[in-house]
């Protein structure tokens, strides 16, 4: 959909306005305030903004009533630069976290698998910290730069999953064998409903897909110095699919 014809509806555009502008509270600092005004054209009438610059700087609660004033500026007045603010790696990550139905609606998404938040999961400090690594890596620095992180969250979830569940193994084992391991003998995974057959093909389709992220962290991603790194679009494939199992696992086990 055209950001213009969006802005013009008056449902769409109010939830536009309030996703953007519980994004910016998330975001944006001083800096990336000024990077936008210079993007957009806008530069002016963001430093000329004093009570937005001084609400930010000072934590006052008033800033959110300023961000949404700055909306409700460039959306009557810019529209293109809510159009920028849609395209930026910072907003949109925080989008599609927040918001995917809303980018679904305008048309900037086909789907999107969210990021598990660290509190919501049964796990050890480290799978804790690997999963915020990995979130931040995704936003600064892109989908590739993040796997190596995903790889040691699921596989310090894995190890906890099993040792929750009384199962044994070893203390070098892969990824690849706890995944196969937990599969095999958690009692939660043993009968999967009216659909059964159905769904243990989906899971042995991701035992695939826990070995290709095994080949992948360690020959085409940064974790090593490797020449050859994923693109971005199978990068992010990778990034889904593990956030997609570890959804699952979560609500299962």
């Amino acid at each position: 959909m055209n950001i213009h014809d969006a802005l013009r509806d008056p449902r769409l555009s109010g939830k536009l306005m309030l996703a953007l502008q519980r994004a910016i509270l998330g975001q944006f600092t001083i800096s990336d305030w000024e990077e936008f005004g210079y993007e957009t054209g806008e530069h002016d009438y963001i430093t000329n903004h004093e009570r937005l610059r001084r609400s930010l700087y000072f934590g006052d609660d008033d800033y959110g009533a300023c961000v949404f004033q700055a909306l409700r500026y460039f959306a009557n007045n810019n529209p293109s630069a809510i159009a920028t603010l849609l395209k930026r790696k910072d907003i949109r990550l925080a989008l599609e976290n927040e918001s995917p139905e809303l980018l679904y609606e305008l048309g900037l998404i086909e789907s999107h698998v969210p990021s598990l938040q660290a509190e919501s999961i049964s796990a050890s400090q480290v799978v804790e910290r690997a999963l915020a690594d990995a979130d931040h890596l995704l936003l600064k620095s892109g989908p590739v730069s993040c796997i190596d992180r995903l790889h040691t969250a699921l596989h310090g979830y894995l190890k906890d999953a099993c040792l929750r569940a009384g199962l044994i193994f070893d203390d070098q084992a892969s990824l690849t064998q706890l995944f196969k391991l937990l599969r095999a003998s958690h009692p939660k995974l043993q009968h999967l409903g009216s659909q059964d057959k159905d769904v243990v093909r989906v899971l042995n389709s991701f035992s695939s897909v826990v070995d290709a992220l095994n080949t992948i962290r360690n020959h085409a991603s940064v974790a090593h110095p490797n020449d050859k790194l994923l693109d971005d679009a199978e990068a992010m494939l990778m990034v889904n699919a593990t956030r997609t199992l570890f959804h699952y696992l979560n609500a299962k086990v």
